[in-house]
Order: C-alpha cells, then structure tokens, then sequence
C-alpha cells in the first residue's frame, strides 16, 4: 500500500512539475489585421485594381460632372452683377441639381465598389486562414489576435506584414 501512495506522490510531483514549468513558459502571441493583410498581398492589391478598373468610366462622369459644376461656378462669379434675378436663381437651381446628382452617383459608387472590395475579401479569407495557420507552425505562435479584438497593442506583435508574406507564398 505505502509504495502505490509512494509511485502516486511521485507521479502527482511530476505532474505539478510539468504543469507548472508549462504555466511560467513564455506565450508567443501575435495580432492581425485580417484585412489590411489581405488588401496587402499580391492577390488582393490585384483584386482592387481589377475594382478600381471596373469603375474607371463611372469616375470619369463623376470628373465630368465636377467640371461642369466648376464652370457654372465660375459663371456665378464672374456674371453675377450682369445676370438678372430669375438668371441667377436658374443658375443657383442647376448648380444645386448637378451636386445633389453628383453626390448620389458618388455615393452609389463608392457602395458598390465597398461591396465588391467585401466579396474580394471574402472570397481570399480562406487563403488569409490557410496563412495563419503556416505562420503558428513555422513559427511558434500559441495566439493570434484579430486586431479589432484588442484594446492596446505594441506594433512588436503585429504579424500583419508576416500574414501578407504567408499569403504570398502560397499563391506561388
């Protein structure tokens, strides 16, 4: 009976040994910027010149129409003492109507190039994933912090650059 109590005080010492060695060892953490690291690779930086592309002719009416509301701008300015009364309010009414549909044509715009920039994102989040993971096994991370989770960070343990790096290698 002594030697089972014995065997079972060494086996508990052990374990308190191993247990506690575990607890003082260091912890690597590290904190990401899952979409920085995505718009950041080479996939990404092409999805959002694909986007951009896409978009060139909608941006040109929109440098159109600033053009425009610049020029009657400019006529306001300099005709002002000229114009009559029923001129000058025309005048201020099609200058009010080009904003109003320049702003919305900006802001359907930039909604959808949002939306499509979320797909892009989407669609390389496994990769993103996949890169996390390679980073934890090649070097040693216990913890990967999404960035928006944590209140203060020191730029030490960003491993953004290193995600983009991962994420880079495996599309090649």
């Amino acid at each position: 009976m002594r030697v089972k109590q014995g065997i079972l005080a060494i086996l508990a010492t052990c374990f308190l040994a191993m247990t506690s060695s575990t607890a003082f060892a260091e912890v690597k953490i590290g904190v990401s910027d899952p979409q920085r690291a995505i718009l950041q690779s080479e996939t990404g930086k092409q999805g959002i010149d694909q986007i951009n592309a896409n978009f060139e002719e909608q941006e040109a009416v929109l440098q159109e129409m600033q053009g425009e509301i610049t020029t009657l701008l400019e006529k306001l300015k300099k005709d002002t003492e000229l114009m009559s009364d029923q001129e000058f309010q025309n005048l201020l009414q099609e200058i009010s109507v080009k904003r109003n549909q320049m702003a919305q044509l900006l802001q359907e715009l930039q909604q959808v190039k949002l939306q499509a920039t979320e797909r892009l994102i989407q669609a390389l989040t496994p990769r993103y994933q996949e890169s996390v993971e390679a980073l934890v096994l090649s070097d040693k991370y216990d913890l990967i912090i999404p960035r928006q989770s944590v209140h203060y960070r020191h730029e030490l343990y960003d491993v953004t650059a290193k995600i983009t790096e991962k994420m880079n290698a495996l599309q090649q």
